[in-house]
């Protein structure tokens, strides 16, 4: 059973963001930071990646431990289980098919784990970077 009332779990989830979340701003601000600059939230491409760097073909997803099933760091909720099952499962199905989809089209995909921005920070930041200056030779 649910230890909240219809109404405050109403409230709770009505604040939870899709965009604009602190593991986002942090990776933004180090980005800024480098001199680094890109785009957000980008609705034209598939997936509205979190940043996105146009010229060099980089979408960037920060993925939240628990909505998109960190296979270490995930904790199923103990009600409404099915549902939260089958949430789940289809969020994990839609990145599958957003990042082939966007490779197929000739873009790089990195996928950062919200916990991974809290505790290596630098090595996020490090990945971005190293893809964002990679040369590209044909």
């Amino acid at each position: 059973m649910d230890n909240l009332t219809p109404e405050q779990r109403k409230k709770n989830m009505q604040n939870i963001r899709s965009k604009g979340t602190i593991p986002e701003k942090i990776i933004m601000r180090e980005l800024k930071k480098n001199r680094i600059y890109f785009a957000t939230y980008v609705n034209s491409i598939i997936g509205k990646p979190d940043i996105v760097f146009r010229r060099k073909k980089i979408a960037v997803f920060i993925d939240s431990d628990f909505w998109h099933k960190h296979p270490r760091r995930f904790i199923l909720p103990k009600t409404n289980m099915e549902y939260w099952i089958d949430k789940i499962n289809r969020n994990q199905k839609r990145d599958k098919y957003v990042t082939k989809e966007l490779k197929n089209k000739g873009w790089r995909v990195i996928r950062i784990w919200e916990y991974d921005v809290k505790k290596s920070l630098s090595k996020c930041v490090n990945r971005i970077l190293r893809e964002y200056f990679r040369v590209i030779v044909l």
